[in-house]
């Protein structure tokens, strides 16, 4: 018989070496993305009991919002609070976690792929090198040179079967690409939730440090006196009331004295009095003292005398020091507008000063009912606070 099988069988020799030789690497590969899915899988049953915790603590916290207003309900509150966010921020390390070993089994899925991917093409490269070789033989010689038509057969099958192995060979090479392509794309998407997890952490760090102070400054200022209390109950819904009237009182009359220097009617817009962690939003539910006084702004923490700057340009209605807020800027603004800077270690500005729009008004700082430094900020439309979130420009 004529047909020389040598550089097929030589093809198949190689291949079956090759794959021996990779096969090694593949399964050690494959062990360590197993041993990564376990450890995963284990970081996911410690999040799902952490969760259950959290709901625990939540009910207890939605519990003592609801009873009426008493430091002793405020206390356990902030208790529980406060260990809501340390059981928040103890899944989101854990999640983190997660995610690394996640980007890790990827990169193990990928370097698997990509040496499978070069262990097919070698193999394919040597099979199709030597059936291409001079001593390779065509279909018609296969046909002319059998001695018989069942050798003849047993030869064009033997043929069929050697292509049947390069296409799937071809078919497992695209699949195995195609895995690759995915894997990378699923990596990302894993780098990008990593981040967004790594700054929720910096977020619901700050948070628990604030909500940590919130204790000792609540006992502070009531002297663990729940007759204390209800005096600073009082005081702090007064001054929210006085700020109200003041405002509007001197709307109109520095509504004038905008409109005179081409202010007033233009449209007004807001930037960010200063760059910082969100550590308390706008009628914020799990705000610390929600019994004292509804959060009408939000808490910017930073380091302390860090810059404030006006957010729009307008005219300082006053610049003084009270009980809730402490050291404190109110800037009347056109078209109804007022924002408020409190919290502040030192003011930069006076009352009746015309200030422009990124000019310095004060430093952060912990002055009057603060939990650690930070800027109470407020925006507020015809003396009612608005929430600044969807007034400021990014």
């Amino acid at each position: 018989m004529l047909i020389p099988k040598r550089g097929i069988i030589t093809a198949i020799l190689f291949s079956c070496i090759f794959c021996i030789t990779g096969f090694d690497y593949l399964l050690a590969q494959e062990k360590d993305v197993s041993a990564l899915q376990d450890q995963i899988n284990a970081r996911k049953s410690q999040i799902d009991q952490i969760n259950s915790q959290i709901e625990q603590y939540r009910e207890k916290v939605n519990q003592y919002a609801s009873e009426a207003a008493s430091l002793e309900n405020d206390i356990a509150m902030i208790e529980n609070q406060t260990k809501l966010t340390e059981l928040d921020i103890e899944a989101t390390q854990i999640e983190i976690e997660s995610q690394e070993l996640h980007i890790q089994k990827l990169e193990s899925e990928i370097d698997n792929n990509e040496a499978k991917i070069e262990m097919q093409k070698n193999i394919l490269r040597e099979m199709l090198f030597e059936l291409n070789k001079n001593d390779g033989v065509s279909l018609l010689e296969v046909v002319f040179t059998s001695n018989d038509v069942n050798s003849l057969f047993s030869e064009i099958e033997y043929l069929e079967t050697i292509n049947n192995d390069i296409s799937k060979t071809v078919d497992e090479t695209k699949q195995t690409k195609q895995k690759l392509v995915e894997d990378r794309a699923d990596q990302q998407g894993r780098l990008d939730s990593l981040i967004d997890l790594q700054d929720e952490l910096t977020v619901q760090m700050a948070t628990l440090d604030s909500q940590m102070q919130a204790k000792d400054t609540l006992l502070d200022y009531t002297e663990q006196s729940e007759s204390q209390y209800k005096v600073l109950l009082s005081e702090m819904r007064q001054e929210q009331q006085y700020i109200t009237q003041q405002i509007l009182s001197l709307q109109d009359q520095i509504d004038q004295t905008l409109l005179s220097g081409g202010e007033s009617g233009s449209e007004t817009y807001f930037l960010w009095p200063m760059q910082g962690v969100i550590t308390a939003t706008f009628h914020d539910p799990t705000y610390p003292f929600r019994h004292l006084f509804e959060h009408t702004g939000l808490d910017i923490a930073t380091t302390s005398g860090t810059p404030i700057t006006a957010a729009a340009p307008g005219y300082v209605a006053w610049a003084r020091y009270g009980n809730s807020y402490g050291n404190y800027v109110m800037i009347i603004h056109a078209n109804g507008y007022a924002t408020l800077y409190a919290h502040m270690s030192s003011i930069a500005v006076v009352a009746d000063q015309y200030v422009s729009r990124g000019q310095v008004v004060g430093y952060e700082g912990t002055t009057g009912f603060s939990t650690g430094p930070h800027l109470h900020f407020e925006i507020r439309k015809d003396g009612i606070p608005v929430d600044p979130q969807l007034y400021l420009l990014d």
